[in-house]
């Protein structure tokens, strides 16, 4: 080996070992440069784990909070639709309590209109007491009639002893209807078992009223005026002049009428027979008879 050999030797020897010496240098920081990599992937790895288990956690919280929210709209739906239904009871309660105050409030209209009505009646009859006692006295006893009135249609068999009393009363058309109402009655009730106390034929008493005050009606009433027939002996001789003057008016009256459907024939002569054997001078109840009659009429 010559020296310039030996020079290129050292030289190459010395140029390996920088080279070594480089790469160990290098190695040492790949090492240093792994472990950091190493540690950064633990670190990393060990942040996945957190937020990994952040997030379950978060899952875990999210899913208990959204059984809450549903526990809760379970409960809040069950309380709203509890309080909806004491709304509606108050509402419906709220309801009935108007209808009632109002129903109220008409009965203390009404009841306000009748004591108003009282007491205008109270008035009248205070100024009628103190001014107008004849007047109180009419009235008075055309309640009192009325009443006798409805006491023969409840019990016709105490027409004898009512009899006397409404004979001498003023009695309206409108008793008619109550007086005619009693005697049908009295007439169906005869013979009726049902009817045990009703034995007796009180036609007398009642055609007796009717000849008094309704005479005009009860001989245009089918029902009634063929009753008359039997009666009319006993009838005149419970009345005075003033009576047969207007009963022959009321018979001549109802004969007249176009519309009148009876027999006129046989109520005239049936009346006329009767007047004819009773105790009254008839001439001045014939004279009252020609005088409403005219000569063209026919019986």
């Amino acid at each position: 080996m010559t020296s310039a050999d030996s020079i290129w030797a050292k030289a190459l020897e010395a140029h390996s070992d920088s080279l070594q010496s480089k790469v160990d240098t290098l190695q040492a920081k790949l090492d240093v440069l792994q472990a950091k990599t190493n540690l950064l992937y633990s670190v990393i790895e060990t942040a996945n784990d957190g937020v990994s288990n952040q997030l379950s956690s978060a899952n875990y919280f999210l899913a208990l909070i959204a059984v809450v929210i549903a526990i809760v709209g379970i409960g809040l739906g069950i309380y709203i639709g509890k309080k909806k239904r004491e709304v509606d009871i108050m509402a419906s309660t709220v309801e009935s309590k108007k209808e009632t105050v109002e129903a109220l409030a008409r009965i203390v209209d009404e009841k306000k209109e009748n004591v108003d009505k009282i007491a205008k009646i109270t008035e009248d009859l205070d100024k009628k007491i103190h001014s107008d006692l004849s007047a109180l006295y009419k009235e008075l006893r055309k309640e009192e009639t009325n009443a006798l009135l409805d006491r023969l249609v409840l019990e016709p068999q105490d027409v004898e002893n009512l009899c006397p009393i409404i004979c001498a009363r003023d009695i309206d058309e409108t008793g008619y209807v109550k007086l005619r109402t009693a005697y049908l009655k009295m007439k169906k009730m005869l013979g009726d078992p049902m009817y045990v106390d009703c034995t007796h034929d009180y036609s007398e008493a009642f055609l007796v009223l009717f000849f008094q005050h309704f005479f005009y009606y009860a001989i245009k009433d089918d029902e009634i005026s063929p009753d008359f027939s039997d009666y009319y002996g006993e009838i005149f001789s419970r009345a005075y002049t003033r009576d047969m003057i207007k009963s022959t008016t009321d018979i001549c009256k109802a004969l007249s009428e176009e519309t009148t459907k009876f027999d006129k024939e046989i109520v005239l002569v049936t009346y006329l027979k009767a007047l004819n054997s009773s105790q009254f001078s008839a001439d001045k109840i014939y004279l009252t008879l020609f005088d409403i009659i005219q000569p063209s009429d026919s019986v």
